[in-house]
């Protein structure tokens, strides 16, 4: 568009395709709006593939148009590219918003679901139509992935169409100054989706009764069962014990922290350490859970957060959740998904009923459809950025580009916390977080997914890309769907996950720490130094092999572990060490498992990480055996202590020993160090060791870019401790943002190596 000037009177005509993330986000109102005040005359409408419009008038206007667009477009929209050209003028009377137009071809961005917005708070609470009103939403917030059936994003095509609005919702969604312009799923107690309360036997339909008893069964100690954005929340007072043990029965979920909501920033900031990115992030329009350190002792409920000292913490992001705060005397309350342990989110309401008939406080439903079901998102940060530690709720499913075409391309991820990937050209689009493929149901909703994917992006998968090891039911996917298919190992991925992320073209250094990941070799690694493209990868180095006595237990009883690092350390003299960890350790069950160890009976060599974490909290009774995934190593970063830069002893250069680091924590354990100095010092030669490799990588390959990937990085203290040192030497860091450092990543590396090797 050329470059007007105040002089200029001539009229001109521009065709605008504008793509990103602008459908969803109140982006054809604002558009309306623009071309209005600046008596700009043409239409806009939705095309899956983006926002067309046309503009006409004086040209300088339609330069400030474009202007401002870039400038004032809504707080949740993302504008990717522009493309504009200059057509015939076409004498339009007017601006106007006109029907969507369908395609075959690709789809533009799926707006992820908006927390309730600050103008939508204050009516909520104001004497109005939309007073107490549980589904109140505007422009600028309220669900979108969650509430959209297929593309172009109008009403017709969500799970509101089957709620006809009322007049006066029709006339504000009409109407070009109201916040609710083309707002699609605009409703009110007259005309929108009512809510339902189970109790006792009993329903109640009237919903300021209903709230008002889900607060008083809260404040007495009991758990409820209510429907949320993308599926089934349980509730209770997070600073209630006995509640948090029903929940935690009900949930089958022994140990495992709980995330909490808090009534308000305030109360977040009286209860735990906050910086200003944390606030920002907490507060923004994803708002995310957020793990937070340093909580106040005795605020919340022990088994809330079973001792950690951090805890996942959010606020409101529903017009529900402000309701029902008003009726608690608590503030602040444990809202987990409704599911038992290892199952997905339950999301229709047939099941929920059947599930949830016991729950002592009650069952909330509603009658709006739950198009596909999420979890609430999860982000840390590290090096005071935010980084996403589960992508759902907020997050998904915003593309991450490329610069490669990924068209056709499934990668179906790995097994833990799993996500999964399609390819649209040079866009990879995550899923939201499925879970953990261990099971039936977990298998269910991840085969559900992709056709529901398959269909709203017009997909259809030309190859297949999985992970390296043969059990996981993402593999069986892969060989039983009759495509071509390729096998990635899985470090490999983590390190090219990160590349794509940051758009990096060449061979990196790539440090890949984490629980379990099949190696080529056969061997369990999870310690990797390599240097790796998107077409192969050099191993350079890892940590020392070791046998992991029963195998896949030895993640459940971390005592497994520390048992083979001590019998490697110190040989048949191991009980001669009068240490803790031997008066917990039933003595003829170790040496049954050392005569396994040594005959190589169900005891697979293992390099990983995290088992070595597992192995020395283990070692000190931090964590004998493990009620959740990487318990060990969290409750480890309890007794990190800050400027304690004490180190042991390691060695090697392709193979790292920690064997003499295992003999001095015995000695400082025999000469009563302290738990936090042994742990921190533990931590720091982890750091050390890792530097190390990347030297040994740096000399054979002369490269300067470092990544880091893998759960093990997910720990803030080991990962700040590693890029500092790292930066010292002059090493360029990356590590990873828009996608999880854990599994939930290793999708998008999968498709980056499937797409780059057909190219």
């Amino acid at each position: 568009m050329s470059q007007g000037t105040s002089s200029d009177n001539k009229n001109l005509g521009f065709l605008l395709h504008i793509k990103g993330r602008v459908q969803g986000v109140g982006f054809r109102p604002f558009l309306y709006r623009l071309a209005d005040s600046l008596g700009l005359k043409g239409y806009v409408y939705n095309r899956p593939d983006g926002v067309i419009a046309h503009i006409e008038g004086n040209e300088t206007k339609c330069n400030a148009f474009l202007r401002n667009l870039k400038k004032e477009a809504p707080p949740a929209s993302n504008i990717k590219e522009i493309f504009s050209e200059q057509t015939e003028l076409n004498d339009f009377h007017d601006f106007k918003i006109i029907s969507s137009k369908q395609s075959e071809r690709i789809i533009t961005e799926i707006s992820p679901d908006i927390a309730i917005c600050q103008d939508c708070i204050h009516e909520l609470k104001s004497d109005n139509r939309r007073n107490h009103y549980p589904f109140i939403n505007c422009t600028n917030c309220g669900p979108r992935f969650t509430l959209v059936d297929d593309f172009p994003y109008d009403r017709i095509n969500t799970t509101m169409a089957e709620f006809e609005m009322c007049t006066n919702c029709r006339y504000e969604f009409n109407n070009p100054i109201d916040r609710r312009f083309h707002a699609q799923p605009v409703s009110c107690h007259e005309c929108g989706p009512i809510y339902e309360f189970f109790w006792k036997g009993e329903k109640d339909v009237d919903f300021d009764s209903i709230v008002k008893t889900l607060g008083a069964n809260i404040n007495s100690g009991m758990a409820v069962a209510m429907k949320g954005l993308g599926g089934y929340n349980l509730t209770c007072d997070a600073c209630n014990e006995v509640a948090i043990e029903e929940l935690r029965k009900y949930k089958v979920r022994e140990k495992k922290p709980f995330a909490v909501m808090f009534r308000s920033l305030e109360i977040i900031k009286e209860v735990c350490k906050i910086s200003d990115t944390e606030e920002e992030i907490l507060t923004s329009w994803r708002m995310p859970i957020v793990i937070l350190e340093h909580i106040r002792k005795g605020y919340l409920a022990f088994n809330c957060n079973a001792g950690l000292d951090s805890i996942g913490a959010f606020l409101p992001y529903l017009p529900l959740h402000y309701l029902l705060f008003k009726e608690l005397e608590t503030d602040a309350i444990v809202l987990t998904s409704g599911n038992e342990s290892d199952i997905p989110i339950l999301y229709q309401e047939e099941k929920a009923l059947h599930t949830f008939k016991k729950i002592t406080g009650g069952l909330l439903i509603n009658n709006r459809k739950i198009a596909r079901r999420a979890d609430d998102s999860v982000v840390k940060v590290i090096d005071n950025k935010p980084r996403i530690m589960r992508r759902a709720r907020g997050y998904a499913p915003e593309p991450i580009d490329l610069h490669f075409d990924t068209s056709g391309i499934l990668a179906a991820g790995g097994e833990l916390s799993n996500c999964f990937c399609i390819g649209k050209e040079k866009q990879a689009i995550l899923s939201q977080h499925i879970g953990d493929l261990k099971n039936f149901e977990t298998y269910e909703f991840f085969c559900e997914n992709i056709s529901e994917f398959s269909r709203l992006y017009r997909f259809k998968p030309s190859q297949i890309v999985c992970d390296l090891h043969p059990d996981y039911l993402s593999t069986q996917y892969a060989r039983e769907a009759n495509l071509p298919f390729s096998q990635v190992q899985h470090h490999h991925a983590h390190i090219t996950s990160v590349m794509a992320e940051y758009n990096l073209k060449n061979s990196v250094i790539g440090i890949s720490y984490d629980g379990v990941g099949y190696g080529s070799d056969g061997n369990i690694w999870g310690s990797e130094v390599m240097v790796a493209d998107y077409h192969d990868f050099k191993r350079i180095s890892h940590f020392e092999y070791l046998p992991l006595p029963g195998g896949d237990a030895a993640t459940k009883q971390p005592w497994r572990t520390a048992l083979s690092y001590l019998y490697h350390a110190l040989g048949k003299d191991i009980w001669q060490f009068n240490i803790p960890f031997f008066s917990k350790t039933d003595r003829k069950e170790a040496e049954k498992l050392i005569v396994a160890m040594d005959n190589k009976i169900n005891s697979p060599l293992c390099c990983s990480a995290g088992r070595l974490f597992d192995a020395v909290a283990a070692l000190l009774c931090i964590c004998f055996e493990s009620h959740y995934h990487a318990e060990a190593p969290l409750l480890m970063e309890n007794y990190l202590i800050d400027d304690h830069n004490e180190s042991y002893s390691f060695s090697g250069d392709t193979q790292i020993s920690f064997t003499a680091m295992i003999r001095e924590i015995i000695l400082d354990i025999t000469g009563n160090k302290s738990p936090g100095s042994i742990v921190t010092k533990f931590h720091n030669t982890i750091a050390l060791a890792a530097l190390h490799q990347v030297r040994v990588a740096y000399k054979e390959s002369g490269i300067k870019q470092v990544i880091l990937s893998g759960g093990t990085f997910q720990n803030k203290y080991l990962t700040e401790k590693l890029v500092h040192l790292l930066n010292q030497a002059q090493f360029e860091v990356f590590y990873p943002q828009e996608v999880p450092c854990n599994d939930g990543g290793i999708a998008l590396g999968q498709l980056a190596i499937a797409a780059n090797k057909q190219m």
